[in-house]
């Protein structure tokens, strides 16, 4: 290809550093981020002829025009740019994890003297201690239930300094508050009972059930019986969800075991979650912008994009397969836990065994997602035949107006995108130019 002068100069000047380079089109459109040993020899290895670059790499190399690189004190460094810059500008040709943001989390106020639980859409830099994502509402609104159940966690949304703002409500009659709104409890004795939340939010129930036997035992040595009676149907309430967890191991170490499937240019995820042996959760999730990428590229990628934000890291990550950069992930990730992560490839024994039912799980999931595409692509072809279209009906957009008595008219725009609705396109519109009902 036929440099333009702006790009030579800046491939003659690249500096031999690790770092992230960032390529733009003509536009100032972001294309493609990516790291780097050396910014100089990766950098430049893109517009060597006969590189050898797989054929989705030649197409958006023809379109650089622009070329912006940021340079780190090590490879290690480096990756963990490529990760944040990824996930903020979502640039077109880097395999990207499925825009996770309609997931929701829960987000305890631990930046407030007296911490609360909501839930959330997307994590902010803001102090909370946050968890998730989950997949499902369901299950973040049975987890919040199940807290309140158990601990005795405000459910108001007020601004609390300690001073008292209004009298006891009914939860703190009914001993499922303590009452911080009326000056009842000290933040002191509030925190102790946020740090059992965490505990049980973490996924670390054994350890959370051995604290309040604790709590019962002191409570019932200084004949505190009221008191160790409600520390003993915590207990028993947290027990309770032990048992419906089911034991997969018996070594009792955190694990997240992971495997990828890809197939026609989509690739599902599976994550299992196990917390001291026990499976506590799964998530599935969709990655896109794939082309000929291999599952060790679409998987490596998922691991920079999916910790890069994970509050919770476990002890232990079983895959696979090798991939790309796993000693720099490895390292990455112990760093943030500051605790030592072992990124491990089993190939036999019980963790292989974890990291085949993901993989079962991930292939159907797969299956399902591919499957639904077929029936949708089916169902716009005779959509097309009926109405006698002459191109595919891939974008659909329907429109409808609504109005109060030919008052106050209002319309509304659904997309769907491939037989998909695409809720972030869809708009609602106020009219103001027209009378009456027409």
């Amino acid at each position: 290809m036929t440099l333009t002068e702006k790009l030579q100069d800046i491939l003659d000047h690249l500096p031999k550093l690790p770092g992230i380079y960032i390529m733009k089109d003509g536009k100032g459109s972001i294309l493609y981020i990516g790291k780097a040993k050396s910014l100089f020899h990766r950098v430049r290895s893109y517009f060597t002829q006969g590189g050898g670059q797989a054929p989705r790499t030649r197409v958006f190399v023809n379109k650089v025009r622009d070329l912006k690189v940021l340079t780190t004190q090590t490879e290690q460094e480096a990756l963990i740019l490529e990760s944040n810059f990824v996930k903020k500008h979502q640039p077109r040709y880097n395999v990207l994890l499925k825009d996770d943001k309609h997931y929701p989390y829960i987000r305890l106020t631990t930046q407030e003297v007296y911490p609360r639980l909501e839930v959330v859409r997307k994590m902010r830099k803001d102090g909370a201690t946050y968890f998730g994502p989950y997949t499902m509402v369901k299950e973040v609104r049975e987890t919040i239930r199940l807290i309140y159940k158990i601990f005795p966690l405000r459910q108001s949304s007020d601004a609390l300094d300690g001073t008292p703002k209004r009298r006891p409500c009914l939860n703190y009659q009914m001993k499922r508050c303590l009452a911080p709104c009326a000056g009842l409890v000290s933040p002191q004795d509030y925190a102790r009972v946020v740090q059992d939340v965490i505990l049980f939010l973490k996924g670390k129930n054994s350890e959370l059930a051995a604290s309040l036997k604790e709590k019962m035992k002191s409570a019932s040595s200084e004949q505190r019986y009221e008191e160790a009676a409600v520390y003993r149907d915590k207990i028993s309430a947290v027990k309770t969800v032990l048992g419906k967890q089911k034991i997969i191991s018996t070594s009792l170490v955190n694990q997240d075991v992971i495997a990828c499937c890809q197939e026609s240019g989509l690739a599902m995820v599976q994550v299992l979650i196990i917390r001291s042996g026990k499976m506590i959760a799964e998530k599935i999730f969709k990655m896109k912008n794939l082309s000929e990428e291999d599952e060790r590229e679409t998987l490596s990628a998922f691991l920079k994009q999916y910790y890069a934000d994970e509050p919770v890291l476990p002890e232990e990550i079983l895959l696979p397969y090798p991939v790309e950069d796993i000693d720099l992930i490895q390292s990455w990730l112990s760093e943030k836990r500051k605790s030592r992560v072992l990124i491990e490839v089993p190939s036999k024994g019980r963790k292989r065994e974890l990291v085949m039912m993901a993989d079962e799980n991930a292939r159907f999931a797969l299956r399902n997602e591919v499957d639904q595409g077929d029936v949708a692509t089916r169902s716009l072809e005779e959509l097309q035949e009926s109405l006698g279209l002459k191109n595919f009906p891939a974008v659909i957009e329907g429109f409808d107006i609504s109005n109060t008595f030919g008052t106050n008219a209002v319309g509304s725009m659904v997309v769907f995108q491939n037989g998909r609705v695409e809720t972030k396109q869809h708009r609602r519109y106020k009219i103001g130019q027209v009378d009456g009902i027409d």
